[in-house]
């Protein structure tokens, strides 16, 4: 059995490290070579080590239900059922997914502000960031436990920035148990021919599942701050926030606190008689001012009462926040989550991505998801939430930066692991952790992570080896 890796060990200090020993950095989509920055006194292996005894899965594909697959496999047939083109238009599709992908980025201040409206640049969000965003989300959705969504017959839900309509398209998607729940949506957003092609496309999508629909979509013209008849017990937003994010800290911070409260004014807390605990989601592109964006917001919503319910363990200080350092200017870790869409990406979808020059082969987001009055979980294990790519390290090893309770950690993958480590992955090491173990361990030089070392479940491992050994 593997020892709870808050054991003593002695450290020696090493001297007179070779810099030019080290490797150059070289990013790559899912691994670094960096320059071995950590503090260690002995090589990894001579490091205490803890077992993993759990690998949860931010964006497991296997849970995604096979009709829903089919679905995201085909969704351009889907959109051209809805709003077919004739073959000059599809022609023309990669091209005009291009140029809106140039109005979304690096010419965003010349785009109009009414340009969803319009038919071509709608066409073309539908077919290529729809869909990618579709992926995204029900890969996301799927991995979250069935108490995440714990939502009750005759709930109102808002959509806010909901464009057509794909976070409820992919909750009704990735959720089978939520499709026949008799729930009302608000879908808010300035377009309403977004709004409209959304609700003929979810319909679309309901009717391809089969089975009895119980949501009912309401389309309201407007932004955040816009009335609406109910209070939700479900407040959601994907990809809003990031088009109005200001330069600089200070605007941020006054940003990210006035959104809680415009999010927290729609959520049906219930009445003195009955208190309800409604949930609010809000997911942004996987990008450092975004994901210091959700950072701040996180703080705003625990401020209020609201608990995280993921990704973040713990509902302490975030160790990954993306805060700029005031002297060196530089950005500090930031949360952010990616998985690969080189096997489960539907083929099209990708072969469309290459024809407009855009190829995706990953998907990236940071998010937050909090309810009020949520119980902070007591830890029996410690738990660390993978918020990182692989990092290649000395000694042939692989690390990924992780968020814990305790703060910044650098997961080390030992010579012995029989589980795949990715972003996203939330893992329970045995043993305890107390402030004094985390004193102990070694820290990265580079970033002030603990570094801790994880290897397979002995346990487990035995077991399998007397099973195999019985036959």
């Amino acid at each position: 059995m593997a020892e709870p890796f808050y054991k003593s060990v002695a450290y020696k200090k090493r001297k007179n490290t070779n810099k030019d020993e080290n490797p150059k950095q070289e990013r790559s989509d899912f691994k670094k070579d960096i320059k071995s920055s950590d503090s260690r006194k002995q090589p990894y292996e001579k490091q205490p080590s803890a077992a993993v005894v759990r690998n949860t899965k931010m964006f497991d594909a296997d849970k995604i239900a096979d009709d829903a697959k089919a679905v995201l496999e085909n969704f351009d047939d889907i959109i051209q059922s809805v709003r077919p083109l004739n073959a000059k238009q599809r022609a023309l599709l990669a091209s005009d997914i291009a140029r809106l992908s140039r109005s979304l980025t690096s010419q965003r201040s010349e785009r109009r502000v009414g340009y969803m409206n319009e038919t071509t640049t709608l066409t073309a969000y539908a077919h290529y960031f729809t869909w990618w965003n579709l992926v995204r989300l029900t890969r996301l959705f799927a991995s979250m436990s069935a108490e995440s969504f714990a939502l009750c017959d005759g709930d109102a839900c808002l959509d806010i920035g909901s464009g057509p309509l794909t976070l409820p398209i992919a909750l009704y998607l990735s959720r089978p148990e939520l499709r026949a729940k008799k729930l009302t949506w608000y879908c808010l957003d300035y377009s309403q021919n977004s709004l409209a092609l959304g609700e003929d496309l979810f319909l679309a999508v309901a009717a391809r599942l089969g089975g009895d629909c119980g949501w009912k979509i309401i389309r309201v013209k407007g932004g955040i701050g816009t009335a609406i008849k109910q209070k939700a017990s479900l407040v959601t937003c994907a990809n809003m926030f990031n088009e109005s994010l200001g330069e600089g800290e200070a605007n941020l911070e006054l940003l990210a606190k006035k959104q809680a409260l415009a999010l927290m004014s729609y959520a049906d807390t219930g009445s003195e008689e009955k208190r309800k605990t409604p949930a609010i989601l809000v997911i942004e592109p996987g990008v450092p001012q975004s994901a210091r964006f959700i950072s701040l917001l996180r703080d705003a919503l625990i401020r209020r009462s609201y608990g995280i319910i993921a990704p973040c363990p713990h509902f302490q200080s975030c160790p990954m926040n993306g805060q700029r350092h005031t002297k060196s200017g530089r950005i500090g870790k930031w949360c952010n989550f990616a998985f690969s869409t080189a096997e489960n990406a539907p083929k099209r979808l990708l072969k469309l991505s290459m024809s407009a020059k855009l190829p995706k082969d990953r998907a990236v987001l940071s998010f937050v998801f909090a309810r009020l009055n949520e119980k902070e979980p007591s830890l029996t294990l410690p738990l660390f939430r993978i918020a990182s790519d692989p990092i290649r390290l000395s000694d042939h090893r692989i690390g990924h930066y992780a968020c814990s309770s305790d703060g910044l950690a650098l997961i080390v993958e030992g010579k012995v692991l029989d589980t795949k480590i990715e972003s996203g992955d939330l893992i329970e090491l045995y043993g305890k952790m107390t402030k004094k173990d985390i004193r102990a361990l070694p820290r990265d030089e580079k970033s002030g992570a603990f570094i801790q070392v994880v290897t397979r479940d002995e346990k487990k491992a035995d077991a399998k080896q007397k099973k195999l050994d019985r036959k």
